[in-house]
């Protein structure tokens, strides 16, 4: 599977933003904060094909206006920024709690999401695939009695992901993966560490039969890494190291290749901090991480678009409340950048997703004094901005993961709390802009016009 590098996450392990961040513009809100989508280019199915070929043709009269002229037109973007986020209608399968952990999308109508639902005190998987116009629950197998759990998904086609988790029958929690062919979710066999727990956070492929996971082993007094591979066959155990003798848990995985991941978590002894590592098709090697706070600070996503440029995000605890927390690898180093929050209750990053260096997304969850609300931000290369996002109702609301297949296309899947401790579903469709196309004329080296015939 070719990598969606906008992830994962990611989706996937699967971004973003990509200049100023505008927010709603005057006369878009609406009651609740909803933003409308009326003659907006939408990744999930608000398009206009119109305006697509009305702008196509123009594109193709410029190019044969240049060719008379004697020039050659080249068109590119002139960029384009997640600015707007709409809710996307989900159903649920459960009655009671239904959550979205993960989405991974391979194109604007193509995306996969995973989670979990429950029925009663049993905790089941969730899948569920998205059109372009609609959502759709698919069955997905279980294969403990109490709880079965999907916990990230990363897809390179529309007929090739794979997801991860745990699951429990009676005994400690196991891993858990599966794979998807475009109509059916199968399990397939996953080893464990020892007799104690197991559990798989997040996976990030590049080819259907070259994928990374990462998660946790509980070896009897504290938790310690854990990283297997998937050649398409069989899921392997890889020597993962820890960063100190207290717990070390890798929450999120991203891969540029089969040789080239990253890895972050966090590592517990007498302070919570930082944990970040590199594979390099062999061996995985700690990297030093800074921390921001005094006693809390974790990383829980990480997307990567090339071996030299990753951001992570997560959060870090000031004393009072949580805070952002954001960094940037250049494969040497990793750099804390700033990063805002939202009001002066806590503020949590979830998950990230990058298709360029400079153009990635981030979305996670706010505390208003009551309730969480959904927290969407944009980095373009040099400054990360909030974008204003919608809750469902008047409950509780988290965002978990983010799949970007462009700069003002994406994704992000998590759950509302509509009373009564029942969760629901939550999607959110996260547009900017149709990229404004540049010409640019240049003299083609013989000025002699091509000559038309006939």
């Amino acid at each position: 599977m070719a990598r969606n590098v906008a992830r994962n996450s990611a989706q996937r392990p699967g971004s973003h933003g990509g200049r100023v961040v505008r927010g709603f513009e005057a006369g878009r809100k609406l009651p609740g904060g909803y933003a409308r989508a009326v003659e907006r280019r939408s990744l999930l199915g608000l398009s206009t094909r119109k305006f697509s070929m009305f702008r196509r043709s123009i594109l193709a009269m410029f190019a044969v206006m240049a060719i008379v002229l004697g020039g050659v037109v080249v068109s590119a973007p002139a960029g384009a920024v997640v600015d707007a986020a709409v809710i996307v209608p989900s159903p649920n399968a459960g009655t009671s709690r239904d959550r979205l952990l993960s989405v991974s999308c391979v194109s604007a109508t193509d995306c996969v999401a995973v989670g979990t639902t429950e029925a009663g005190s049993v905790v089941k998987t969730l899948a569920m695939v998205w059109d372009g116009s609609v959502w759709t629950v698919v069955s997905s197998p279980n294969v403990g009695t109490s709880n079965d759990q999907l916990r990230s998904v990363s897809c390179v086609s529309v007929t090739e992901c794979v997801a991860v988790g745990y699951t429990k029958n009676g005994l400690p929690y196991q891993t858990l993966a599966m794979v998807w062919d475009g109509s059916v979710w199968t399990v397939v066999s996953s080893p464990n560490v020892g007799i104690y727990a197991d559990e798989l956070e997040s996976v990030s492929c590049v080819s259907v039969n070259e994928c990374v996971a990462v998660g946790r082993t509980f070896n009897g007094s504290i938790s310690e890494t854990l990283a297997m591979v998937w050649d398409g066959t069989v899921w392997s155990i890889v020597p993962s190291p820890n960063a100190v003798a207290g717990s070390d848990f890798l929450k999120s995985v991203s891969c540029v290749s089969a040789t080239e991941c990253v890895a972050v978590g966090y590592t517990d002894i007498l302070a919570v901090e930082t944990l970040a590592m590199v594979w390099d098709g062999t061996v995985w090697s700690i990297v030093p991480s800074p921390n921001a706070g005094i006693s809390r600070d974790e990383l829980a996503s990480v997307s990567c678009v090339s071996v030299n440029e990753c951001v992570a995000v997560g959060y870090t605890f000031n004393g009072l409340a949580l805070e952002t927390l954001v960094m940037v690898w250049d494969g040497t180093v990793w750099s804390i950048v700033p990063s805002p929050n939202a009001g002066t209750g806590s503020n949590d990053l979830f998950s990230v997703s990058c298709v360029s260096t400079s153009d990635c997304v981030a979305v996670g969850n706010t505390f208003n004094g009551s309730a969480l609300e959904t927290l969407v931000m944009v980095w373009d290369g040099t400054v990360w901005s909030i974008v204003p996002s919608p809750n469902a109702g008047t409950g509780s609301n988290e965002l978990q993961s983010v799949s970007c297949v462009s700069v003002s296309e994406c994704v992000a899947v998590g759950y509302s709390d509509t009373g009564n401790n029942v969760f629901e579903t939550l999607v959110l469709s996260l547009t900017g802009p149709e990229p404004a196309p540049t010409t640019t004329t240049t003299a083609p080296s013989d000025q002699v016009a091509p000559a038309f015939t006939g």
